[in-house]
């Protein structure tokens, strides 16, 4: 086999990594090429029938109109987003901030991930003689954020004060006092709440962090993906003021729509006309589908009652489900623990004192047919050879069918119960 000489962006952008890993297990589980016991590695959110049918409806009526069918099939928007979908985002988003926004406020990406893309390497990397980083003031945080950066060593993380909470319980919190702020710093970056761990940073926490930006002048970038207002899969739903520094970041995806690629980004002008500059060059403008499908469910606060009435119940009893399985098949006399659950899709396992890292445990799994993520991933900005703490994490998607998670729990106990064997 040829092989080709890469850039040092081609070489940095094409080793493994950890949100390769995951997508690859999630693709190959989804698309047969593998069947697993228990699918608890992806992050695929569920298939609701009832959201489900609510796009169909919607797609239906636009399917109707010749007009607005053949702008969505074959139409480019501009590189900031289709102007009627802004409007419905500026609309919707003003009756939750206490400030009224503008469109020059908001931009759409092809999906998230690709806006953090832009965004991260837009404020950090080399500039004149310094070398500007991201900072993340607790982790672990979303694998995806880890690759983003388009050159070495932009990322700078904190450790987190753990809280043991009784036996089988403990909860992250920001170590304000270690928190690593200099002219090198371009950005902070938290999401809310968190994947993986499932903890929500404080409405206090979240003041303190804009505090900091607003006198460092940098942005504070909040993500939203699992969040408020929508898909609304959040315990603590103080929803956080828009302060003319802070970008929030929210996503179709996690409403039912990963398909659609479309990422919502609501920010100060000048940062969101540069993200609408660079979307331009890298995409040219964002997909159409997305956008035309969820205008009218903004407008008409359709969106709220899916996830209200059907979204959130979801998960919550797919979480009740998953605890009783965990009651049912983990020994309560090992030091495993769960993080606080405080929402997203997902339950962070601690194996404190385990003999094993999470990348063997993950490798003994998926021999077994159960599919999770190891830890190490999401400490970017750590060594982890240094922190026994993040060798001894795994990721966990609870939103699975009753048979997966019976199933799954049952080798996921056993598992945990050798590892910890000498």
């Amino acid at each position: 086999m040829k092989h080709y000489k890469l850039s040092d962006f081609g070489q940095k952008m094409t080793t493994e990594s950890g949100i390769l890993q995951l997508m690859d297990d999630l693709g190959n589980a989804m698309n047969g090429v593998v069947e697993p016991i228990a699918m608890f590695g992806g992050g695929n959110p569920a298939i609701i029938p009832e959201v489900t049918d609510a796009f169909k409806s919607r797609l239906h009526q636009i399917s109707k109109d010749p007009e607005s069918l053949a702008a969505m099939l074959g139409t480019y928007d501009t590189p900031q987003g289709n102007s009627a979908f802004i409007e419905s985002v500026v609309e919707y988003f003003s009756g939750h901030f206490e400030t009224k926004l503008l469109p020059e406020n908001v931009a759409i990406t092809s999906g998230s991930q690709t806006g953090f893309f832009m965004l991260f390497n837009m404020l950090a990397g080399s500039s004149g003689n310094s070398r500007r980083k991201i900072l993340f003031p607790l982790v672990p945080e979303y694998v995806g954020y880890s690759d983003q950066l388009a050159e070495h060593e932009m990322i700078t993380s904190t450790r987190p004060i753990i809280t043991k909470i009784d036996q089988h319980e403990f909860k992250y919190s920001i170590d304000f006092d270690q928190l690593d702020i200099d002219e090198n710093t371009g950005a902070i970056c938290v999401s809310r709440p968190t994947n993986p761990s499932g903890n929500v940073v404080s409405t206090e926490e979240v003041k303190r962090l804009q505090k900091i930006a607003r006198e460092r002048d940098i942005p504070l970038v909040i993500d939203n993906a699992y969040g408020a207002p929508f898909p609304g899969v959040i315990v603590d739903d103080d929803f956080v003021e828009f302060d003319g520094n802070t970008v929030f970041s929210y996503s179709l995806s996690k409403v039912g729509l990963p398909g659609s690629r479309t990422g919502i980004f609501v920010g100060p002008p000048e940062l969101i006309r540069s993200l609408s500059k660079l979307n331009a060059i890298v995409s040219l403008s964002s997909p159409n589908f997305g956008q035309y499908l969820v205008t009218d469910l903004l407008i008409t606060k359709e969106i709220d009652r899916l996830s209200q009435d059907y979204i959130q119940p979801f998960y919550a009893d797919r979480r009740r489900v998953a605890m009783e399985y965990i009651e049912m098949y983990f020994d309560k006399s090992l030091p495993w623990r769960l993080h606080t659950y405080q929402g997203s899709y997902f339950f962070w396992l601690w194996l404190e004192g385990s003999v094993i890292g999470s990348k063997e445990l993950y490798a003994r799994l998926k021999e077994k047919g159960v599919l999770v993520v190891p830890g190490e991933y999401f400490f970017a900005g750590q060594d982890s050879s240094a922190w026994p703490h993040a060798r001894e994490c795994v990721r966990l998607n609870f939103a699975r069918p009753d048979h997966e998670l019976e199933n799954g729990m049952k080798i996921l106990g056993q598992t945990i119960a050798a590892a910890y064997r000498p």
